[in-house]
């Protein structure tokens, strides 16, 4: 199982470039953003909300996010060295600092805290991904939506696997389950294949099961 590690692990480094993050209001996006856009401050501003955000389209740089990149690379690289407890055990504790890592750096953008900041920071201009509502009405503010996308998902669930993974292989039951996917496969493939035909003799029109070389009405060669 080991060897298939590397798998999950760049999975979850690609999702940072995949969406993340979009934030609406009534229906309209206001600002979408990658996993890296997130991490070092780019998103995509789709309303302005003032020039200084239209021009730079920057906001402040997510410790948190690029911490979880960092523990998403050195896992990688671990997951590349020949296996062993050692190695299974920092990959394990990699993955499981990554998922936590990417929860600490997303809170920031809940609705409520994005309330939260808009309100503490009312009347001022928008500085950055967090205070984007400063200055609109509270009854506009209420109206914000932000949605999670696949990127966010993907990376989420690819460590998740990842740390499975490493974790099983730690425990050396790595070679079991992978003994047991591999039979439930077999086992799912055989049943979804269709039933093979009957063999009818050319010679007499005897129908025979598959699988039968001779007739054994006359021995007729049936393959």
């Amino acid at each position: 199982m080991w060897k298939w590690i590397k798998i999950p692990k760049g999975i979850a480094l690609v999702a940072f470039v995949l969406p993340w993050m979009t934030v609406s209001c009534s229906g309209t996006r206001l600002i979408s953003a990658t996993g890296f856009g997130l991490a070092f401050g780019r998103y995509t501003a789709d309303v302005p909300l003032n020039r200084a955000a239209s021009a730079s389209s920057r906001a402040e740089m997510n410790l948190w996010l690029i911490l979880a990149l960092a523990a998403i690379v050195i896992g990688l690289i671990v997951s590349l060295r020949p296996s062993g407890k050692a190695n299974a055990l920092v990959l394990t504790a990699a993955s499981a600092a990554g998922v936590a890592l990417i929860w600490l750096g997303t809170m920031r953008y809940s609705k409520s805290a994005l309330l939260a900041e808009a309100a503490k920071r009312g009347g001022g201009r928008a500085r950055d991904l967090n205070d984007f509502a400063t200055g609109m009405d509270r009854t506009a503010a209420a109206m914000i939506q932000v949605d999670w996308h696949f990127g966010f998902y993907l990376a989420i669930l690819a460590l998740v696997a990842a740390g499975v993974m490493a974790w099983l292989s730690y425990s050396g039951r790595d070679t079991a389950v992978e003994q047991s996917v591999r039979e439930a496969m077999a086992n799912a493939a055989a049943k979804a294949a269709p039933p093979e035909p009957p063999i009818t003799c050319p010679t007499c029109g005897r129908s025979n099961p598959p699988g039968t070389r001779f007739c054994p009405e006359d021995g007729t060669a049936l393959r």
